[in-house]
């Protein structure tokens, strides 16, 4: 609002203005210069108000982005640590995927690597997959003659890691070796972990397992292979824990 502006109204105007405004003033003692100035002092108090108001805002405002600028200069100072490709460890691992299929990877060590490439008939790597009847505990060897039902060789070159692997074959056990072949003589490098491949069919009794919470119960936990067969279908070794700790699967 102008001076000018203001001038130009009438008194009864400028008195509206100054009841909206709020401004106390003896209107019986009116004076037309007098009150435009007053007018105009409530006008610009207004306005810094405002701009107190709006540069409270901004600054908090700048605050906040301060804050948010240091947090991300912060992190990028921060060190990235990235996951590396290999460990230069020579070992090697088998993951199961699903009943029919399994994954493996594996890592070399390079001093291991080029000495091997230094003999004079190095063919190559390769990966034996062995099918097994169990898997051997407390220090057992599992890759013993009468524990290995089959295998059959991958051939593998120098850059390979991983691999997927069709197991063929449904509830038994797996493992791998990663070997080497100089002059036709194989060399075990590293055995991996051995996996059970689950039985991937519905049982026969689905309906009497489903109708027992205790079945179920041990069905759904994995301890259990629900086509075992006989009329004792639960291993004595879950029965002794259940007896022990004395659960029961109807509550």
């Amino acid at each position: 609002m102008t001076r000018d502006r203001l001038s130009s109204y009438s008194l009864f105007d400028l008195y509206k203005i100054a009841e909206n405004k709020g401004i106390k003033y003896n209107y019986s003692d009116a004076n037309r210069e007098e009150l435009v100035e007053i007018i105009l002092d409530a006008f610009e108090e207004d306005e810094n108000e405002r701009e107190i108001t709006n540069n409270a805002a901004m600054q908090l405002k700048s605050k906040k982005y301060d804050i948010l600028q240091d947090y991300e200069l912060e992190a990028q100072e921060k060190k990235v640590y990235s996951i590396p490709d290999r460990y230069n460890e020579t070992r090697i691992v088998l993951l199961l995927r699903d009943p029919h299929w399994a994954y493996t990877y594996w890592d070399l060590n390079e001093n291991m690597v080029s000495e091997l490439k230094n003999e004079l008939f190095f063919e190559g790597f390769f990966l034996r997959v062995f099918e097994l009847k169990e898997k051997k505990s407390f220090g057992g060897d599992s890759y013993t003659k009468d524990n290995i039902l089959d295998y059959y060789d991958i051939p593998v070159d120098e850059g390979d890691d991983s691999w997927y692997i069709n197991l063929g074959k449904i509830g038994k056990f797996f493992g791998i070796e990663l070997c080497s072949l100089v002059y036709g003589k194989e060399k075990i490098l590293s055995r991996s972990n051995i996996i059970k491949s689950p039985r991937g069919f519905v049982a026969e009794n689905i309906e009497n397992i489903s109708n027992d919470p205790g079945m179920m119960t041990l069905l759904l936990s994995g301890l259990w292979d629900y086509n075992v067969k006989g009329e004792n279908v639960l291993p004595q070794r879950i029965i002794s824990i259940m007896e022990s700790q004395d659960l029961s699967f109807n509550n």
